[in-house]
């Protein structure tokens, strides 16, 4: 092989080593700008002493921890982990949407986890 032939296969090797660090380096940015502007919100029931609650985590960390049923006096947890998740999706959905993560009383109630709003007042 002449050295004409050596450099001409030098440089194309070195373009190829260039055009592929440049690809990685624009792949790696845009991943960075995705995680940045992106979040991954999730709904996890827990079991609690006092029952059921659930979490809602943003990317794995704890967003929200509602060991208790919101809203309603006292410190009283779901009785099942389908009751915790009905209200976690409501709250879950909210978070989504942008808007204040909350639920009433009236709607606990109206979902059929507490009791009637008149007997929490007495």
């Amino acid at each position: 092989m002449t050295k004409k032939k050596s450099f001409k296969k030098g440089l194309l090797y070195g373009l190829i080593v260039i055009v592929a660090g440049v690809l990685v380096y624009f792949t790696y940015q845009e991943r960075v700008k995705w995680k940045k502007e992106h979040v991954l919100v999730e709904l996890r029931p827990i079991q609690t002493p006092k029952g059921w609650g659930y979490d809602i985590l943003a990317n794995g960390r704890v967003f929200i921890h509602q060991p208790i049923i919101p809203a309603i006096p006292g410190d009283t947890g779901f009785r099942t982990k389908e009751d915790a998740l009905a209200v976690g999706q409501k709250v879950y959905a909210q978070v989504m949407a942008g808007k204040m993560p909350m639920v009433t009383a009236k709607e606990v109630q109206d979902m059929g986890l507490a009791p009637a709003l008149s007997s929490l007042h007495k």
